[in-house]
């Protein structure tokens, strides 16, 4: 089994564009994030998806300007479940497992795992006022 990422159309709700890559994943508008989004919500690192200790899925907040929402809430490091929504900037993606095979653009060990020093089940961050970039 692999996790696929989702990038789900906001207005539609249709899926438009899908990954299936190995853990560590960082996702920004860097054209050498694993997950490249050309928005200008997204910074240019973003997040990342990796694996904790116990075989958790984790996304990670990596400073970005406009945030990191799992199923609505906000957070800075959160465990995700199957199906949930991430919201990064004005996009929405999903998490889903599959039986596909992995996509061929890198080097790393499949699953490779992550310790992350202290791992929480989520951690919400209090609701401040929602900044996107424009330009």
């Amino acid at each position: 089994m692999s996790y696929k990422f989702v990038l789900i159309n906001s207005e539609s709700g249709i899926p438009e564009q899908n990954w299936v890559l190995p853990t560590p994943i960082n996702v920004g508008r860097c054209p050498t994030s694993d997950i490249t989004l050309e928005d200008s919500s997204i910074s240019r690192r973003h997040c990342q998806f990796l694996i904790d200790p116990y075989g958790s899925l984790i996304v990670r907040d990596l400073g970005s300007t406009n945030g990191v929402y799992v199923d609505g809430r906000r957070v800075d490091k959160a465990t995700l479940s199957m199906g949930a929504e991430i919201r990064l900037g004005v996009l929405t993606m999903r998490v889903e497992l599959t039986e596909d095979e992995l996509d061929a653009i890198t080097d790393q060990k499949p699953g490779q795992v992550y310790d992350l020093v202290e791992t929480e089940r989520v951690r919400v961050v209090q609701p401040e006022e929602e900044r996107y970039e424009i330009g």
